[in-house]
Protein backbone atom coordinates (compact mmCIF):
# COMPACT_ATOMS: atom_id res chain seq x y z
CA UNK A 1 0.00 0.00 0.00
CA UNK A 2 1.09 3.25 -0.76
CA UNK A 3 1.85 5.86 2.18
CA UNK A 4 -1.31 7.80 1.16
CA UNK A 5 -4.19 6.93 -0.63
CA UNK A 6 -7.08 9.66 -1.53
CA UNK A 7 -10.55 8.32 -0.33
CA UNK A 8 -13.29 8.74 -3.16
CA UNK A 9 -16.26 10.98 -2.39
CA UNK A 10 -18.30 7.84 -2.06
CA UNK A 11 -15.89 6.43 0.96
CA UNK A 12 -15.89 10.51 2.28
CA UNK A 13 -19.63 9.57 2.97
CA UNK A 14 -19.20 6.45 4.02
CA UNK A 15 -16.99 7.77 7.04
CA UNK A 16 -19.15 10.94 7.64
CA UNK A 17 -22.04 8.87 8.54
CA UNK A 18 -20.38 6.59 10.64
CA UNK A 19 -19.16 9.27 12.73
CA UNK A 20 -20.87 11.74 15.18
CA UNK A 21 -18.58 13.92 16.61
CA UNK A 22 -15.81 16.00 14.19
CA UNK A 23 -14.47 20.35 14.27
CA UNK A 24 -16.04 23.07 12.54
CA UNK A 25 -13.60 25.85 11.55
CA UNK A 26 -15.26 29.19 10.94
CA UNK A 27 -13.49 32.64 10.16
CA UNK A 28 -13.17 35.54 12.45
CA UNK A 29 -11.09 38.81 12.24
CA UNK A 30 -7.79 36.86 13.86
CA UNK A 31 -7.85 33.89 11.75
CA UNK A 32 -9.54 30.50 11.42
CA UNK A 33 -11.54 29.00 15.27
CA UNK A 34 -12.08 25.89 15.74
CA UNK A 35 -15.38 24.10 17.17
CA UNK A 36 -16.31 20.42 18.23
CA UNK A 37 -19.65 19.66 17.19
CA UNK A 38 -21.85 16.67 16.99
CA UNK A 39 -23.68 16.34 13.67
CA UNK A 40 -25.56 14.22 11.37
CA UNK A 41 -25.21 13.51 7.48
CA UNK A 42 -29.00 14.59 5.49
CA UNK A 43 -28.85 13.83 2.02
CA UNK A 44 -25.35 15.54 0.68
CA UNK A 45 -25.30 17.93 4.09
CA UNK A 46 -24.46 18.27 7.38
CA UNK A 47 -26.68 19.65 9.93
CA UNK A 48 -25.70 20.52 13.65
CA UNK A 49 -26.90 22.76 16.22
CA UNK A 50 -25.52 25.65 18.14
CA UNK A 51 -26.20 28.25 21.20
CA UNK A 52 -26.26 31.35 20.38
CA UNK A 53 -22.85 33.13 20.50
CA UNK A 54 -19.55 33.06 19.08
CA UNK A 55 -20.09 30.59 16.29
CA UNK A 56 -23.58 31.60 15.16
CA UNK A 57 -21.69 35.24 14.83
CA UNK A 58 -18.89 33.84 13.33
CA UNK A 59 -20.78 31.83 10.28
CA UNK A 60 -23.14 35.39 10.11
CA UNK A 61 -20.22 37.36 9.04
CA UNK A 62 -18.54 34.63 6.95
CA UNK A 63 -21.09 31.71 5.65
CA UNK A 64 -17.73 29.58 4.45
CA UNK A 65 -16.54 26.71 7.15
CA UNK A 66 -14.25 23.46 6.65
CA UNK A 67 -15.05 20.64 8.70
CA UNK A 68 -12.82 17.85 9.66
CA UNK A 69 -13.52 14.41 10.78
CA UNK A 70 -10.70 11.40 11.74
CA UNK A 71 -9.95 7.93 12.78
CA UNK A 72 -8.41 4.86 12.43
CA UNK A 73 -10.27 1.82 10.74
CA UNK A 74 -8.48 -1.55 9.86
CA UNK A 75 -5.00 -0.77 11.21
CA UNK A 76 -5.09 3.09 8.79
CA UNK A 77 -5.66 6.38 9.96
CA UNK A 78 -7.70 8.38 7.52
CA UNK A 79 -9.05 11.91 7.73
CA UNK A 80 -12.42 13.89 6.05
CA UNK A 81 -12.57 17.02 5.10
CA UNK A 82 -15.85 19.13 4.03
CA UNK A 83 -15.44 23.32 2.49
CA UNK A 84 -18.65 24.81 2.44
CA UNK A 85 -21.06 27.14 3.54
CA UNK A 86 -23.30 26.91 6.67
CA UNK A 87 -26.54 28.36 6.96
CA UNK A 88 -29.02 28.31 9.52
CA UNK A 89 -32.07 26.52 9.02
CA UNK A 90 -35.08 28.41 9.82
CA UNK A 91 -37.50 27.50 12.57
CA UNK A 92 -40.38 26.77 10.81
CA UNK A 93 -39.19 24.79 7.93
CA UNK A 94 -41.23 21.33 8.50
CA UNK A 95 -38.67 19.46 6.87
CA UNK A 96 -36.04 19.17 9.36
CA UNK A 97 -38.35 18.75 12.54
CA UNK A 98 -36.93 15.33 12.62
CA UNK A 99 -33.72 16.38 12.58
CA UNK A 100 -33.74 18.53 14.96
CA UNK A 101 -35.61 16.22 16.99
CA UNK A 102 -33.08 13.34 16.62
CA UNK A 103 -30.13 15.64 16.85
CA UNK A 104 -29.13 15.74 20.36
CA UNK A 105 -26.42 18.13 21.57
CA UNK A 106 -23.60 16.51 23.39
CA UNK A 107 -22.44 19.64 25.39
CA UNK A 108 -24.58 21.02 28.06
CA UNK A 109 -27.20 24.03 27.56
CA UNK A 110 -30.13 24.70 24.77
CA UNK A 111 -28.71 24.36 21.55
CA UNK A 112 -31.56 26.37 19.28
CA UNK A 113 -29.94 27.50 16.41
CA UNK A 114 -29.71 24.35 13.63
CA UNK A 115 -27.09 25.10 10.87
CA UNK A 116 -26.95 23.01 7.46
CA UNK A 117 -23.59 22.87 5.82
CA UNK A 118 -23.72 22.50 2.13
CA UNK A 119 -20.26 21.27 0.71
CA UNK A 120 -18.59 22.31 -2.02
CA UNK A 121 -16.02 19.65 -1.74
CA UNK A 122 -15.48 16.25 0.04
CA UNK A 123 -12.11 14.87 0.25
CA UNK A 124 -10.27 12.19 2.42
CA UNK A 125 -7.39 10.35 3.03
CA UNK A 126 -6.26 7.54 4.57
CA UNK A 127 -2.71 6.42 5.30
CA UNK A 128 -0.37 4.63 7.69
CA UNK A 129 1.33 6.40 10.70
CA UNK A 130 4.92 6.45 11.00
CA UNK A 131 4.23 6.53 14.84
CA UNK A 132 3.51 4.32 17.07
CA UNK A 133 -0.82 3.90 18.31
CA UNK A 134 0.54 4.69 21.56
CA UNK A 135 2.47 7.85 21.01
CA UNK A 136 -0.46 9.90 19.49
CA UNK A 137 -3.45 8.87 21.45
CA UNK A 138 -2.67 8.00 25.31
CA UNK A 139 -4.74 8.31 28.92
CA UNK A 140 -2.96 10.84 30.71
CA UNK A 141 -5.04 13.91 32.33
CA UNK A 142 -5.17 17.20 30.56
CA UNK A 143 -2.19 19.28 31.47
CA UNK A 144 -0.07 16.24 32.70
CA UNK A 145 3.51 16.72 32.09
CA UNK A 146 6.05 14.40 32.51
CA UNK A 147 8.66 14.70 35.19
CA UNK A 148 12.08 16.47 34.47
Amino acid sequence: MDANNTLSVAECWRLLEAQLMGRLATATDHGPRIWPINYRVRGESLIFRSAPGSKVWDIGRDDRVAFEIDGIESGLYWSVVVLGTAQVIDEDDPGPRTERDELTPVAPGPKRVMFRITPESVTGIRFVSVLEPSSLWNDRPVGWRSPS
